[in-house]
Formats: C-alpha cells, sequence, structure tokens
C-alpha cells in the first residue's frame, strides 16, 4: 500500500472512531450501581467443599480471635465456597446471606449466627431502650428521615428541635447502627 493511500485510511479510521465514541454513550457497569463495603478487618483466601457450618464459624474464629456461636438453624447447613482475598468479616457475611443466615454481634463482642427467623423472634421479644443523641453537624429533623428505615416494628424515633436531639427508642441493635451512623 502506497503512503499516498495509507494516511487518508489512518485519518479516516480515526475520524470514524471519534465519531462513533462522541455517538455511543457509555453503558454503565452494572458493579458501579452499588458501593463496595470496605472492611479493614485481615483478609483470607479459604476454600470449603460441602463442609458442615459449624466447622466453617470454628475455622473464622479461630482466625479472627472472636467468639463466634452457632444458633440451632445451623445444624445441617453444608457450606460450598471458595474465597479469595476478601475481609474475614465480609466473607462470613456473604457465606451466611448465601444460607439465609446472619451474624448480629453484641457489646461484648460475641457474634451470633442464626437464621434471619430466629433474629427478628429475638428482637419481639428484647426490651425498648430509649437515647437521646445530640447531633452536631445537621439538623435533627434531617436524621430522623435517614433513621426511621433502621427501626424495628416497635421502635421509633422523634426530634427535639430546640435541642436539635433526636430521641430513638428501640432495642439494643438498632442504638449500636444509630450510634456507629453518627460516630460515637
Amino acid at each position: 500500500m502506497s503512503l499516498r493511500l495509507a494516511v487518508p485510511l489512518l485519518a479516516f479510521l480515526y475520524a470514524a472512531q471519534a465519531a462513533a465514541a462522541q455517538a455511543t454513550p457509555p453503558v454503565p457497569d452494572s458493579r458501579d450501581e452499588v458501593a463496595p463495603t470496605v472492611s479493614s478487618q485481615p483478609r483470607v483466601t479459604l476454600s470449603w467443599t460441602e463442609a458442615p457450618l459449624r466447622d466453617v464459624l470454628r475455622a473464622f474464629a479461630f482466625y479472627s480471635g472472636r467468639s463466634i456461636v452457632a444458633g440451632s438453624g445451623v445444624d445441617g447447613v453444608f457450606v460450598t465456597a471458595d474465597i479469595r482475598d476478601e475481609p474475614w468479616d465480609l466473607a462470613l457475611q456473604a457465606i451466611l446471606e448465601s444460607r439465609g443466615l446472619a451474624a448480629e454481634e453484641n457489646e461484648e463482642g460475641i457474634i451470633r449466627v442464626a437464621s434471619y427467623a430466629e433474629l427478628a423472634s429475638r428482637e419481639r421479644v428484647q426490651p425498648i431502650v430509649t437515647r437521646s443523641y445530640r447531633i452536631a453537624y445537621a439538623r435533627a429533623g434531617e436524621m430522623q428521615a435517614t433513621l426511621a428505615p433502621l427501626l424495628t416494628e416497635r421502635g421509633s424515633v422523634s426530634v427535639l428541635e430546640s435541642a436539635n436531639t433526636i430521641v430513638v427508642s428501640d432495642v439494643e441493635r438498632v442504638h449500636r447502627v444509630v450510634r456507629r451512623l453518627l460516630g460515637r
């Protein structure tokens, strides 16, 4: 091919590519829609094939140095998973969610594993605790809308505008989440 023909051909191809890029909007990647959960916990690489969940929980307890208590709903549950370089807490959460289970950590740091139904029934009998939280860098009324979806069916949140304070009445788990959200 002669140089006289190659230069106009390259210019045409470049112009066509630039026009196509402008005419076609970028397709959003579905992974961009969900913000990744960030964890500062140590990372693990583990693999299980049809392992009893109690053994998997024992391995996570040993690795993390945490106490993990398995509820009655974990008997007869088997796990097949291949975890590669993930934070241990997120890996545990993913395994439990895939089996219809959840983990709940109490104030002493003990992690309890149970089914969603068992956790919900336990929350129905827990006492309601009322605490006030003074808001420093936002309006309490705005925080009320943010906190409302976190409440249990027995919980409530109210606002004291004059003191820029929210009052939350709910189970202890909700108060832990509220404290974490408020940075306390």
